[in-house]
């Protein structure tokens, strides 16, 4: 029986791969929200970027990232910028987690709706990279849905987290704004 599941399970992942290489593996880009110029990477992009990419393909049944979907800011605080992604991953219910690799480091730090709040059931999603963040998105699902949270992306102690925006902040109108636009254009967040 073991033998079974585990051809089943070779079968499905070169599948997988397949899938993967014939629609996402574009040429990386730069994300619009950063100049180019500004850019603190003092290591190869393309190869960073590839990296993370990959990283993203090992979670369960999840279909990556993508190359279009790669944020680029300095979240660890070391002054060398971090890529940043979202990964949609699991089935029966699955969920939505932002990782972000060091590559001045070599390592990478997953915000995933478990861990950070002790309960399975969280969605995170990068929205956009502002001058003073990575403005993220929270929206609980399981047990019961609620009105989507704003806010930053945090580093502290080797862990990922997520600083809220007051309600009554520009910030948060500004993240609001943001998402709002993304679910009118009837791309998929979820």
């Amino acid at each position: 029986m073991t033998g079974r599941k585990t051809h089943k399970l070779i079968i499905f992942n070169f599948i997988m791969l397949i899938f993967l290489t014939l629609v996402g593996c574009n040429e990386p880009e730069f994300t619009d929200f950063v100049p180019i110029e500004n850019l603190r990477v003092p290591y190869d992009y393309e190869e960073a970027a590839e990296k993370l990419v990959e990283f993203t393909r090992t979670f369960p049944t999840s279909f990556g990232s993508g190359y279009e979907n790669i944020y680029i800011y300095d979240v660890t605080g070391d002054g060398v910028d971090d890529l940043g992604t979202f990964v949609f991953f699991g089935s029966g219910m699955p969920r939505m987690d932002v990782v972000v690799y060091d590559a001045a480091r070599d390592d990478y730090y997953t915000l995933d709706g478990f861990n950070f709040r002790g309960a399975y059931g969280y969605d995170y999603r990068i929205l956009s990279v502002e001058d003073y963040g990575v403005v993220i998105l929270e929206k609980q699902f399981y047990p019961e849905e609620h009105i989507p949270k704003y806010g930053l992306l945090t580093y502290e102690n080797g862990e990922l987290g997520m600083n809220e925006f007051d309600q009554k902040s520009t910030e948060y109108e500004h993240a609001k704004e943001i998402f709002e636009e993304i679910d009118s254009e009837g791309i998929s967040i979820w």
